[in-house]
């Protein structure tokens, strides 16, 4: 009796298990609707707004237009150029499944922008409650924590605007957890849905391919034959959805290069119109900015990676979680040219926040998680808000 009365109370803990996150949830989208909401009121007119929109002009501006048109009309089949015939920004470099459904919220009535951040605190609802659940498989103890940091990073403000990110990261959580799982049937479905809501299918499919070699040479004997070909299977189907919208835009335009080019566009206003060498864009961008420095600052940046991802505290967190934030660390690192939107870049890193909940003592977890939030009106500034001729893509 002693005994029941104890287990009782924890065994409705386990099957509540899900205020913990809603109640996370409400807590930082109110925190990030108060700032949001402060600097629209201080918002100046722009190219997408009027002077102090409301709270939803406000949260669909940048990027989010391109979803609208592509919500609209779809995508062009004859690509833009520009003065010197090279391919223009256009719809191409934005995937369909955020923008198609809230095209469908859209044929029941809502205006685009409040179809966009509809979608967005939606799926970040979902994402809170699924990636609660992989941070308890992945470093039980630690949960709680890690949302926190996650729910309330300097990028949470993204969470609720017109961008694709919250759909993407639901997904990848989705994912994620899976494999942890060994749920493989569901990889099957949300890799394809995630590939074609942002870029990720080819880190994923580098993540499971790195698992493959880690269980190969470690323990050749305890890994079946059976799920030796799951994981080539899945990885196969991976990066083929890695590569699929390269394949649909160069079906429509008629182009094999049409995907890649319009992707080097957006970075030809920094240097100019160049070819896409993997593994070269760190040190090209990073050149850029800080000019003769940029090994010193390439050399901190890959420092703190391997600290962050090879320390002690980074043990206790479940190898899925660590394998995926390298392949993407990684993918980035081949492909992707710095600049300000890098921060909502690093967002799919997300369960390397398992690693920092493990900071010890109290005040230290305190400071962590007022560093974050203080950050967030930082990155609002400085990314979000608009500037006169601003020139910080969020």
């Amino acid at each position: 009796m002693a005994l029941a009365s104890l287990t009782e109370p924890r065994a409705r803990t386990r099957e509540r298990w899900w205020l913990w996150p809603l109640a996370l949830w409400a807590v930082s989208r109110l925190v990030s609707t108060a700032f949001l909401g402060a600097f629209a009121g201080r918002q100046e007119l722009s190219a997408w707004t009027p002077a102090r929109p409301d709270l939803l002009d406000y949260s669909t501006m940048w990027d989010a237009h391109w979803y609208f048109i592509v919500a609209m009309s779809g995508y062009p089949t004859e690509l833009p150029l520009d003065e010197s015939g090279h391919v223009g920004e256009n719809a191409w470099a934005f995937m369909p499944v955020y923008p198609m459904l809230a095209r469908v919220l859209m044929l029941v009535g809502l205006p685009w922008e409040g179809a966009a951040v509809l979608l967005s605190v939606a799926a970040s609802l979902a994402f809170a409650l699924v990636a609660y659940r992989l941070f308890a498989e992945l470093a039980p103890g630690r949960e709680r924590f890690a949302l926190a940091l996650v729910l309330l990073s300097p990028l949470a403000p993204v969470f609720q605007l017109g961008y694709a990110e919250s759909l993407f990261l639901l997904l990848l959580a989705g994912a994620l957890l899976a494999w942890r799982l060994r749920a493989w049937e569901w990889l099957w479905v949300l890799i394809p849905i995630m590939s074609l809501t942002r870029p990720g299918g080819l880190a994923f499919a580098l993540a499971l391919g790195l698992w493959f070699l880690m269980r190969w040479f470690r323990d050749r004997d305890g890994f079946p034959v059976a799920e030796r070909r799951m994981l080539v299977g899945l990885g196969a189907w991976s990066a083929l959805w890695g590569f699929g919208w390269l394949i649909v835009c160069t079906i429509a335009t008629g182009s094999l290069t049409s995907y890649l080019e319009t992707e080097l566009s957006w970075r030809s206003a920094y240097i100019g119109r160049q070819e896409l060498v993997p593994l070269t864009p760190w040190p090209i961008g990073l050149e850029w900015w800080f000019g003769a420095w940029w090994p010193l600052w390439l050399a901190g940046i890959v420092l703190a990676a391997v600290l962050l991802l090879a320390g002690p505290w980074a043990r206790g967190v479940g190898i899925e979680g660590r394998l995926w934030v390298i392949a993407y660390l990684l993918y980035l690192a081949a492909v992707w040219f710095p600049q300000s939107s890098t921060w909502r870049l690093l967002m799919p890193i997300f369960p390397a926040a398992a690693i920092l909940a493990a900071v010890r003592p109290a005040w230290a977890r305190a400071m962590l998680l007022a560093a974050c939030i203080m950050l967030q009106p930082v990155w609002i500034w400085f990314c979000w808000h608009v500037d006169g001729r601003d020139w910080t893509v969020p």
